[in-house]
């Protein structure tokens, strides 16, 4: 049986996990050993199929539909500050601009969606996004709100799993 459960913001918690060419030490540092991303707001992950059309001469209406590429992509927003996800941008060209290769760090991305209501239920929905790359990075400083940092990701591919709702 699917998850039929309707979920908050509050009941999200984002993680990172599997740092690829990324020093271990700085990824733990920054995002502790569980690699939990904390104050997050407004994650969004889209995900886009291109259909290509087939016309023929003389016809309004396509003739067939093909599936194209697949694109995942999507924003987080933090409203905390220390480097962690900028590091994770651009590695370490971050810190040093004398890099012999640019590679950006790639990771997986774990969405992790629970729902307690009523006590006991154990239903929930995890949403892994794998291979993930931040591509722009923005900072945000109003001047009477909240501190944010927000960036964009594309990745590679997204699985989501339902856990069973006890009947």
């Amino acid at each position: 049986m699917f998850n039929t459960h309707a979920f908050y913001g509050t009941d999200g918690v984002l993680t990172l996990s599997d740092p690829d060419g990324l020093d271990t030490g700085v990824f733990t540092g920054y995002l502790g050993e569980d690699g939990l991303v904390g104050r997050v707001t407004n994650v969004s992950i889209q995900i886009s199929t291109e259909v290509k059309f087939f016309h023929e001469l003389g016809s309004r209406t396509p003739k067939e539909l093909r599936a194209g590429n697949i694109i995942i992509g999507g924003t987080v927003e933090r409203a905390f500050i220390n480097g962690a996800l900028l590091k994770l941008m651009l590695g370490q060209y971050a810190e040093n601009e004398e890099t012999a290769g640019f590679k950006i760090p790639s990771f997986n991305m774990k969405i992790i969606l629970d729902n307690l209501m009523p006590p006991g239920d154990a239903g929930n929905s995890i949403l892994t996004v794998y291979g993930v790359m931040f591509d722009t990075w923005q900072f945000s400083l109003p001047e009477d709100d909240f501190v944010l940092e927000k960036l964009s990701f594309k990745a590679k591919r997204i699985t989501i799993q339902d856990t069973e709702v006890p009947t």
